[in-house]
């Protein structure tokens, strides 16, 4: 039987076929350091939201922009949900990093390690892609041409208190992570936010273990 519609049976089908063709981020998928054989004693990790609540997610500019008109509603809504997304995958991050690679999972635990941030730069990198996507109508990215390139440059700060809620050492690193957006074979756009925040994040932390390591015996005697 013949379609009445044949052009909305072909969109159809290409639309599934470049969804089904994008990549998805995967907490998995992030290079993660080889742990080192020799750890810290066990220590709490906590996130300080406030942070990074500021920076990854506009809170504070909520109401001004709704009631100028500048930014709808839904607008609103999904970059929130984005950034929560985002803000949750470095708690994830975060947490894996410290038990799996930095300290002991196992035994009674000496302290806490803050988790917090410092500076960060974050948009598309060469301007040009996005340009030449609306310029061309879309029609290069058809063919495999990236409409984007996210990165994300941010410095991580570590602070580790023992049980009286001193702080007895602080570390930092910085780190930067990219991904390509495209409209199949890459990431889509929120999956690509989400990939160079989660790299750009566990290289910070990888500078941050190897300072933790060198200063092992010292935190060590302190804790003990």
């Amino acid at each position: 039987m013949k379609t009445r519609y044949p052009h909305i049976l072909m969109l159809a089908l290409l639309s599934s076929f470049l969804l089904g063709s994008c990549k998805t981020f995967n907490l998995a998928d992030i290079p993660n350091e080889p742990s080192q054989s020799e750890k810290l004693p066990p220590l709490v990790p906590e996130f300080d939201k406030h942070s990074f609540g500021p920076l990854y997610a506009d809170v504070y500019e909520i109401p001004a922009r709704v009631l100028t008109g500048t930014a709808n509603v839904n607008t609103i809504v999904n970059g929130l949900a984005q950034s929560y997304t985002i803000s949750e995958d470095t708690k994830r991050i975060y947490q894996r990093f410290l038990l799996k690679n930095i300290c002991e999972r196992v035994g009674e635990s000496k302290g806490f390690a803050v988790c917090r941030m410092g500076i960060r730069s974050k948009g598309i990198k060469q301007p040009i892609f996005p340009i030449i996507s609306v310029l061309t109508f879309g029609i290069p990215n058809l063919f495999g041409m990236k409409y984007a390139t996210f990165r994300d440059e941010l410095e991580v700060i570590v602070d580790v208190y023992n049980h009286d809620d001193k702080v007895i050492a602080s570390y930092s690193g910085m780190g930067e992570g990219e991904a390509d957006a495209r409209l199949y074979k890459g990431y889509t756009k929120r999956d690509a936010k989400r990939t160079a925040h989660a790299l750009a994040f566990t290289k910070a932390m990888e500078e941050i273990q190897d300072q933790m390591i060198v200063d092992r015996s010292k935190i060590i005697e302190i804790l003990n």
